[in-house]
């Protein structure tokens, strides 16, 4: 199994995973997004990062 950080990076570089992420954290379907890909991580933990790793780059994320 894939950490958080592990399927992030993953993400960062595939333009159609970033894109299928953002769907999945707009639709409420993170947790299915990550199983899906490998990653047992509770959406909680999953929202919790990426809103970590967002505030640091000084990214607002209007939609979480």
């Amino acid at each position: 199994m894939k950490t958080i950080e592990e399927l992030f990076e993953e993400v960062k570089k595939d333009e159609k995973l970033k894109e299928e992420g953002i769907a999945a954290i707009q639709a409420g379907k993170l947790g299915a997004f990550m199983k899906a890909h490998g990653c047992e991580a509770s959406e909680k933990e999953a929202l919790a990062f990426v809103k970590a790793k967002a505030e640091k780059a000084g990214i607002p994320l209007f939609f979480l």
